[in-house]
């Protein structure tokens, strides 16, 4: 984490205060700015208090669990389409390379046989030849990145299915802070109020958790719980409302 006022490092200080009447010693971290960069007026938050707040961060883009089958069945969908679509694409390509190839054929015996000129050859000669590195190009673009999409936004969901769990167990600070690494950076604290951005796909997530978020603060509660079948915004991680993955894919 670093300062929002002045940018230096957050760091924990270990403080201890001994209860005479009760006779309990207390020990617990303060995390505060090292202010090693000037003058800086920002105070010291807790270590239980900075924990809740990156529990926070987590919980607002964690994906609701019943969204979780409805999404993997669609990326499995989609894995099928691609697959075929890129085999489709490779096909065509390689269907290309062959006329081509065939023309450059046609041309060599067209010279040799005396039907062109030596300037008319080499002028299509290197016209066809340029055609076909882009042909071989593309298809090992396809090849490559024919699915470059789904890669990426599978492991986005195996990241993004866990951060409900997470956020809500105990005793599990390490854990915590690893997993605040894979969805966001530039942690600030600024006012006592931890910040981050969002990483790619987890940004979409937070938008649009808080767009339906704000969407049923605006509703009566008997239609948030009752007849729009969405829970009310207090616990997100369990609502059912319909994946964004369909609407939003092209983000990812």
């Amino acid at each position: 984490m670093k300062c929002g006022e002045c940018g230096a490092t957050i760091t924990p200080e270990y403080h201890k205060k001994f209860y005479k009447r009760t006779n309990r010693l207390a020990e617990y971290y303060m995390y505060r700015c090292t202010k090693k960069l000037g003058p800086c007026s920002q105070r010291y938050l807790s270590q239980a208090e900075v924990g809740n707040q990156l529990r926070k961060l987590v919980l607002d883009v964690a994906i609701p669990v019943a969204w979780i089958p409805r999404w993997l069945k669609l990326l499995d969908e989609h894995e099928v389409i691609e697959k075929q679509n890129q085999e489709a694409n490779i096909q065509r390509l390689e269907e290309d390379e062959k006329v081509v190839e065939q023309k450059l054929n046609l041309l060599l015996d067209s010279y040799l046989d005396g039907v062109i000129d030596q300037e008319s050859y080499k002028s299509k000669k290197n016209e066809l030849f340029e055609r076909k590195l882009k042909t071989q190009e593309k298809i090992s673009q396809v090849r490559l990145n024919g699915s470059s999409w789904l890669e990426p936004f599978r492991e986005f969901m195996n990241v993004a299915k866990n951060g409900a769990k997470i956020a809500r167990a105990k005793n599990n600070c390490e854990e915590l802070a690893s997993f605040a690494k894979n969805i966001g950076s530039n942690f600030f604290l600024t006012n006592r109020h931890l910040s981050a951005d969002y990483k790619l796909g987890f940004n979409t997530l937070f938008s649009e958790l808080s767009r339906s978020t704000r969407t049923r603060a605006r509703l009566p509660d008997f239609l948030c719980e009752r007849d729009t079948r969405i829970e009310l915004a207090s616990h997100p991680w369990e609502g059912r409302i319909l994946p964004l993955y369909e609407s939003r894919i092209s983000s990812f």
